[in-house]
């Protein structure tokens, strides 16, 4: 009799533990459900306030294309080390410039590994001649020659732990154009700010 009467209180506590854990995965289903309308709303105003201000950028610096790239992991690959991979996560243009944030998806580090070491050890890249590139990161020119890209500007953007999460691309259609005046330099560590400042609060709202 007692061993029945133990068998019914450990079933009795097993079926409230699984109604219990099944009662919290709904619960926490509809808590994400009831959230997302409320992110993509702050998302998509986030979007808008970055868009707005990189135009307002590419006019004052008179660039053809200002980009915002975003490091993240593509998956892992056979052995487990991590995929990682950069994205071009907002692209405004000049009028008459192609654009090509749709074909920069998930580019990998791998094929442009000399590029994304020098800008993360510099903080920094600025060349005013593409050909510049060709002997020394060729993977490097040869994409950016495929956008047309004759001189440009890159800074690293970073989290509030000063770790790099990306970086902010200036392009000009044109050599010797990103030899910029201290005025110019200001917005566009004004912008650097801006755009990290704003990509935290997004990731801040997952």
């Amino acid at each position: 009799m007692e061993q029945i009467t133990t068998i019914i209180i450990s079933l009795t506590a097993f079926i409230t533990a699984v109604a219990t854990l099944i009662i919290n995965l709904i619960k926490a289903k509809k808590e994400i459900e009831d959230s997302l309308p409320k992110k993509i709303k702050n998302q998509c105003s986030i979007n808008i306030e970055i868009n707005n201000r990189l135009e307002k950028v590419k006019e004052i610096l008179k660039a053809d294309r200002v980009q915002i790239y975003d490091f993240h992991n593509g998956g892992h690959y056979a052995n487990g080390r991590s995929a990682l991979k950069t994205s071009c996560s907002y692209e405004v243009l000049r009028a008459g410039v192609k654009g090509h944030q749709k074909e920069l998806q998930s580019v990998p580090l791998s094929c442009i590994p000399v590029f994304i070491r020098t800008l993360l050890d510099k903080g920094e890249l600025k060349f005013n001649d593409l050909e510049q590139l060709k002997d020394i990161m060729p993977a490097t020119y040869e994409l950016k020659k495929s956008q047309d890209v004759k001189s440009f500007y890159d800074i690293v953007l970073s989290n509030k732990y000063e770790e790099p999460i990306g970086f902010l691309a200036l392009q000009y259609c044109q050599k010797d154009c990103v030899d910029f005046k201290k005025e110019e330099n200001n917005e566009i560590l004004k912008l650097k700010f801006f755009i990290e400042e704003n990509l935290e609060k997004m990731a801040n709202e997952r």
